[in-house]
């Protein structure tokens, strides 16, 4: 039996969404399936706008260059995430400033980012590691407030995830998602952003469109779009959209079905709490979707021998991020000089679990029976 670490949440009412998209007209962006995605996302989060784009790391550009990021501006981030949440700020010219993790929820340390502000510091971009919120989530906003700093959420891995009933993405100024082939809805490349500030959706919605005005013309605001401002083309394909739009009808039985697996990893793994941390429910997640399932050792070694007994029957697992404060770019950036314990820990010794929709009873039962004996022979 040979169990993938992940697998995108598709079968024949996807397949129809393609093919009724493909007939429907050529596939490019913002056509009559991209204007259904905007609407079934925004009410899925609650956001007042929520607009199509080729990633995540595009979401988080568009974002970043539309609050007005620029040269000699820095702006927090986790080291513990994709480079994307760092490139997205290298690419306007802005500094990105490495902060550390909590050892929980391994979101960023509010206590650690507090003191990465100075007097050039604008924003921060936080993560919402496997869909959860951190565990000082609101004093992490809290910290933005005091210091005036707007706060854009990468919010990659958050489809269908809820903190204090309010979907995580909506809490800062924007909120960046992805749809990339690993996450929980999946169209193999794309992602999305929300708002709730008109002034930045409309900013927005100019760079996601080249600098033009091409989605007011397509309200009907002008009679032709024009060349008005800055920006680039991260446009989604409606074939894509089509394929979304059937994924967020099925969001609740995709994310039931993480749910449910996780919760059989916990209670199949509790008796090893001595020999590896659990995933947790932080405090006020009213609604987590189970992106990832992440469990953390005490040691290198110990991870190496749980992964090498993993995937010698073909059970796939996986580490997670390479730090990018001590990658060849972040040292680049400074990011070698600063200590970041937490991080480097997480980093060395997190190992991610299979998990997605559709998992067989079968492949659930086998993926535990063999970490368990895995487990008993650290």
């Amino acid at each position: 039996m040979k169990i993938p670490l992940h697998k995108p949440f598709w079968g024949k009412k996807a397949e129809n969404a393609v093919i009724a998209a493909m007939r429907t007209g050529a596939g490019t962006a913002d056509g009559p399936y991209s204007a259904i995605m905007r609407k079934k996302f925004a009410v899925l989060t609650g956001a007042a706008t929520a607009l199509p784009v080729t990633s995540c790391t595009h979401a988080m550009e568009a974002i970043v260059a539309s609050v007005g990021a620029k040269k000699g501006d820095e702006v927090i981030v986790p080291s513990f995430t994709l480079a994307s949440t760092a490139t997205a700020v290298m690419i306007r010219g802005a500094r990105p400033v490495f902060a550390d993790i909590d050892p929980i929820t391994f979101s960023l340390d509010p206590a650690d980012v507090e003191k990465k502000i100075t007097s050039k510091t604008v924003g921060i971009m936080t993560v919402h590691y496997a869909g959860m919120a951190g565990s000082h989530f609101d004093a992490l906003m809290d910290v933005a407030r005091k210091h005036k700093l707007w706060v854009a959420e990468d919010a990659a891995h958050c489809v269908g995830s809820f903190y204090k009933r309010k979907h995580l993405g909506t809490f800062g100024i924007a909120g960046a998602f992805s749809f990339h082939g690993t996450k929980n809805i999946a169209c193999g490349e794309g992602g999305a952003i929300v708002t709730n500030d008109a002034w930045l959706a409309e900013r927005l919605e100019i760079f996601r469109a080249i600098g033009t005005d091409r989605q007011a013309f397509l309200q009907g605001k002008v009679s032709i779009y024009q060349w008005v401002g800055e920006g680039s083309s991260y446009f989604l394909s409606d074939i894509f959209a089509n394929l979304i739009n059937i994924q967020l009808d099925q969001i609740d039985k995709i994310n039931k079905d993480r749910n449910q697996i996780a919760s059989q990893y916990t209670k199949s793994f509790a008796s090893f709490a001595d020999k590896v941390q659990l995933p947790v429910i932080p405090q006020g997640m009213t609604q987590p979707n189970w992106h990832i399932y992440a469990l953390k050792f005490p040691s290198v070694d110990m991870r190496k021998k749980f992964v090498t007994a993993m995937r010698e029957k073909d059970i796939e697992v996986s580490t997670h991020y390479v730090p990018l404060h001590s990658s060849p770019m972040g040292i680049t950036l400074g990011g070698g000089k600063r200590r970041l314990p937490v991080t480097d820990d997480v980093a060395a010794t997190l190992v991610r679990m299979p998990i997605y929709a559709g998992m067989k009873e079968s492949e659930i039962a086998f993926v535990v029976a063999t970490a368990q004996k895995a487990l008993k022979a650290l």
